[in-house]
């Protein structure tokens, strides 16, 4: 059984004009020591499957299982949700709380505490050390998405949705995203969606996802 499973999964959006449909029969697995990179043009449906996986969005047909659970309800969505570490495009950070206090804060409301030490560490090597104490607006673009990605790697979660996780950062701290997720890989499976392609050799294996269809699957 995969981390992961979706099985013939179809996902509408309903519109003023009646709907449209975001996902067109998506089947993939992914393993517990994987990394799986989802690639496509914006608007091809990779965002939808990391909200399909969190239960924020329901399956008009098909199946997806996470941990062995279907997240079709708020309940299980929750107990699935406090498992994994979900990197949006939008941010999440509390604005009235310091970079460190949203650390916490999130650790907090999934029951976790934070080995302290260990987050500063990596703070150091995200290149925002010295902003912890600052709040979101106080920071550029790309410390705000290094900041974001120090959050869901702070408390060690089961799982990693990383949603576009080089985007808006230079060549240099891009570089070092990227190591970082492979000193991570085999020990947390993730699913990363991007247009990077230096995400390719991170990856177990590359889905490529048009119009909600999946049109290419490649191993490593």
């Amino acid at each position: 059984m995969g981390v992961v499973e979706f099985e013939d999964v179809f996902v509408k959006y309903e519109t003023y004009t009646g709907g449209v449909l975001a996902l067109r029969g998506v089947t993939f697995s992914l393993g517990e020591k994987e990394a799986l990179l989802i690639m496509g043009p914006s608007g091809s449906g990779k965002t939808t499957i990391l909200k399909a996986i969190l239960g924020l969005v329901q399956p008009l047909h098909g199946s997806v299982r996470v941990f062995g659970t279907e997240p079709n309800d708020e309940k299980r969505a929750l107990e699935v949700r406090r498992k994994i570490g979900y990197l949006t495009q939008e941010g999440t950070m509390i604005k009235e709380l310091t970079v460190w206090e949203n650390a916490l804060f999130y650790a907090r409301g999934r029951r976790k505490s934070l080995d302290e030490e260990s987050v500063r560490k990596l703070a150091e090597r995200l290149n925002i050390g010295t902003v912890l104490d600052k709040h979101p607006n106080q920071l550029s673009g790309g410390e705000l998405k290094r900041a974001e990605l120090l959050m869901v790697l702070s408390d060690n979660p089961e799982l990693l949705l990383l949603d576009e996780p080089t985007s808006m950062l230079d060549a240099e701290n891009a570089e070092t995203v990227v190591e970082i997720l492979n000193e991570i890989k085999g020990r947390i499976p993730m699913i990363i969606t991007s247009h990077d392609p230096k995400l390719v050799e991170l990856s177990d294996q590359t889905l490529k996802i048009v119009g909600g269809n999946l049109v290419e699957e490649n191993g490593h």
